[in-house]
């Protein structure tokens, strides 16, 4: 029996780009977006070659008259300008743009879809598309009161990030990193990925931006949804 669609709300644009993620799940997804779709059909109808054996691999459980059937289904999305596919293991997923594409896949794909993720208003596609990454819609405010996040680059300095570090202990109240980043930023990890910290508001973004200046990523903010149409 089919799984329900899960329908989830995005705070973002995918990869910088995409309003809408579509992902699906069938065994041997990942091959649709690796392999050449000729070789693998024929390989799912049976066909053994030089060129096609290697697809059955580490992947015993495959059904490939499903596979072969979603093949058929996803082709049409798989080379087009206005899509983008991702696909590892047995997800895969398809970014666009436009909702009629979206339900152009969904009608497609609907079997193995899991889940679509996007705005779910006019408004809120509206805000991704003019704000990019630069603004991420949310319903609350991290904590309750942060309305930035601050991402650090990770060749930050250890001896500036201690410096950095003791004075952000002063704005404590304004200020709340945590966690692998906290331990980063107090020099007792050499690296990790994407560190992070929140700010209240933008005077006190202000003040970090100036005292490690050349040191941050980019820098996201926060907007409740209820406030979009003003926002």
């Amino acid at each position: 029996m089919k799984t329900q669609i899960q329908r989830l709300s995005s705070s973002k644009l995918f990869y910088n780009k995409w309003p809408y993620k579509v992902e699906c799940t069938i065994r041997g997804a990942v091959k649709v977006a690796r392999y050449d779709l000729t070789l693998l059909k024929a390989w799912c109808q049976g066909e053994n070659n030089t060129k096609s054996f290697y697809f059955g691999y580490g992947d015993k459980n495959i059904n490939k008259l499903d596979l072969l059937t979603f093949i058929t289904a996803a082709e049409p999305f798989l080379k087009r300008e206005d899509t983008q596919i991702r696909a590892e293991g047995s997800h895969f997923n398809i970014f666009c743009k436009d909702f009629k594409v979206l339900e152009h896949i969904d009608n497609n794909l609907h079997r193995w879809i899991r889940s679509i993720t996007g705005p779910t208003s006019v408004e809120e596609f509206n805000f991704m598309i003019d704000n990019g990454h630069k603004k991420r819609l949310c319903d609350d405010l991290p904590k309750g009161k942060y309305k930035y996040k601050l991402f650090f680059k990770t060749k930050f300095p250890q001896d500036k990030r201690l410096v950095f570090a003791s004075w952000a202990a002063k704005y404590q109240d304004k200020l709340e990193v945590g966690g692998v980043s906290e331990r980063w930023l107090n020099g007792k990890l050499s690296w990790t990925q994407s560190p992070f910290m929140y700010v209240e508001d933008e005077k006190t973004l202000s003040m970090v931006g100036m005292f490690i200046s050349g040191y941050v990523q980019k820098v996201e903010d926060f907007i409740p949804r209820n406030t979009i149409s003003t926002a």
